[in-house]
């Protein structure tokens, strides 16, 4: 991180920290408030777009395959990788478990 960018992250972090408003915590620390509003969007939108980047994406097929009970899901092995069938009346719980042993994060 550059100087400049980790003086204002600091800045940022220090005003949202204070509960005063852009232009008041500007004012008492000797910078623009449209300054600091501009530094806190791109911190905010740097933060979103590399959160973004951690969230693992799943191809939705929707297939007539044979036919399945509610609650039930299945779980297809293909070629190293998995398709998870999720039919209605799945409890959070079981999703949970199935995701957690494919190694893909939680259900969402």
């Amino acid at each position: 991180m550059s100087e400049t960018k980790s003086t204002w992250s600091r800045r940022v972090a220090n005003w949202r920290a204070s509960g005063l408003t852009a232009d008041e915590f500007a004012a008492e620390h000797g910078f623009r408030a449209p300054t600091l509003r501009w530094w806190a969007s791109r911190l905010k939108r740097e933060e979103m777009r590399q959160a973004a980047a951690l969230v693992p994406l799943a191809r939705v097929i929707r297939s007539p395959a044979q036919p399945v009970s509610r609650g039930t899901v299945v779980i297809d092995a293909l070629d190293l990788r998995a398709r998870v069938t999720v039919e209605t009346g799945v409890e959070r719980e079981t999703l949970d478990a199935v995701f957690g042993a494919l190694g893909i994060g939680g259900a969402r």
